[in-house]
């Protein structure tokens, strides 16, 4: 993934790095930028913008997310649609967290930006409560880590 500052006319399709507030224009980072969006921008005033741009290897950050989840997802769990990096196993009834410790930490071991946070082993859960969420910090990560992940 490259990152920098880039000129409005250098920026459609890029993935906006940081929201931008201007006036009453606000853009939430992780917005892959529009011709409207641009045109939005320089009305308000900027010439430039800091964007990340993903590279041929790089998932991007919700595929990501959900190939991980799909891969670490057991019995009695669904696996949500993903939104913003995250996404979450879901308790399909009433039951007891069971989970390998051991290969929740080798997953979190295999790259920062990809982690997987989960209740504790043995905790009751309600049908409908979140047992464990993946998140991708960046805006992607390289098929490597998802390989690496989901083989776990």
């Amino acid at each position: 993934m490259k990152f920098g500052d880039v000129s409005l006319a250098d920026a459609e399709g890029a993935i906006l790095a940081h929201s931008v507030r201007r006036g009453r224009l606000v853009l939430k980072k992780g917005r892959v930028l529009t011709p409207a969006d641009l045109e939005a921008l320089a009305a308000a005033g900027a010439s430039s913008v800091v964007v990340a741009r993903l590279e041929p290897d790089d998932v991007s950050e919700d595929l990501a997310a959900r190939r991980i989840a799909e891969a670490a997802c057991g019995d009695g769990l669904a696996v949500s649609d993903p939104y913003t990096g995250r996404c979450n196993l879901i308790a399909r009834a009433p039951g007891v967290v069971m989970l390998d410790a051991a290969r929740v930490d080798r997953i979190n071991a295999v790259n920062e930006a990809a982690t997987l946070a989960t209740l504790l082993p043995f905790d009751a859960v309600e049908a409908g409560q979140i047992v464990a969420t993946v998140k991708i910090v960046t805006f992607s990560v390289p098929e490597t880590v998802v390989r690496s992940c989901t083989a776990i």
